[in-house]
């Protein structure tokens, strides 16, 4: 399994993009930063768009992806790309986003031959493409949020994605009663310790409430960090540092690949 980060950050500011990985070149996690990142032959090849949650940082490039694909789908029969999250996930982008006021509903032109389509999950049902196996688990955050695994080959690569969250225990629980061991993990570390009364309001980590996370996961896997705010990314970076002591773990950067 092959993950290319897109964006990664928690700030839209020049060198920071927002949140969106593209695994095996047809599958995002995410959209927030797409068509600033892959050329169009690349946007081309996507199929799959798995969405944790409806906040803008995460799917504002389902707007111009729509809007640059629709060459390669008017008359030609292609099957739309599909937008997989909860149901909540999907009723908030088809009523607030995708409603002919704030951008035209893909879902229905080209006519006969769409762009986009919805495919609702139900938490813990596994959905499979191609040789990618990917499930959702609500997680603590915006209204119907989740986080995903992913898994190749009967588990022996899965990589595990909280999106955007709060303390979850019911997460790690998940994680942790998964039937392999688990081996990567994309989480957060949105603000500085010190912040950690706006972090709790706004359902996202510091490093030290990341910390007291992963004591709740059994499973040791490879951390990865994501969405830290980039006005605080040096304090962030400076804590990890202490507070991820005994962990593996490394900052995600734009553009970099991670073999699973």
């Amino acid at each position: 399994m092959n993950l290319r980060v897109l964006g990664c950050s928690g700030s839209d500011l020049p060198g920071h993009h927002l949140t969106s990985f593209l695994v095996n070149d047809t599958i995002l996690l995410d959209a927030g930063s797409v068509t600033s990142a892959i050329d169009l032959a690349a946007q081309a090849r996507l199929e799959h768009i798995f969405v944790t949650h409806p906040h803008l940082d995460h799917i504002k490039d389902i707007l111009f992806l729509a809007d640059n694909l629709i060459e390669f789908f008017a008359g030609k029969k292609r099957p739309p790309l599909q937008i997989h999250g909860l149901p909540q996930v999907l009723d908030a982008i088809a009523t607030h986003l995708l409603n002919d006021t704030i951008w035209p509903d893909f879902t229905v032109i080209p006519e006969n031959s769409p762009v986009l389509t919805y495919a609702p999950m139900t938490p813990e049902v596994p959905v499979v493409i191609g040789g990618v196996t990917v499930t959702a688990f609500p997680v603590n955050h915006a209204k119907a949020a989740s986080g995903f695994v992913l898994w190749e080959d009967d588990g022996a690569k899965n990589l595990a994605y909280t999106g955007d969250t709060g303390p979850c225990p019911e997460w790690w629980a998940f994680c942790d009663s998964l039937p392999f061991p688990l081996a990567h993990l994309i989480t957060e570390a949105s603000f500085p310790s010190d912040m950690e009364r706006l972090a709790t309001a706004s359902k996202h980590l510091t490093p030290k409430l990341l910390r007291a996370e992963l004591a709740r996961l059994r499973a040791k896997p490879e951390i990865h960090i994501y969405h830290m705010k980039a006005p605080f990314a040096v304090q962030i970076q400076e804590e990890l540092r202490t507070e991820l002591t005994g962990h593996t773990y490394h900052l995600l950067r734009e553009h970099e690949s991670i073999i699973i």
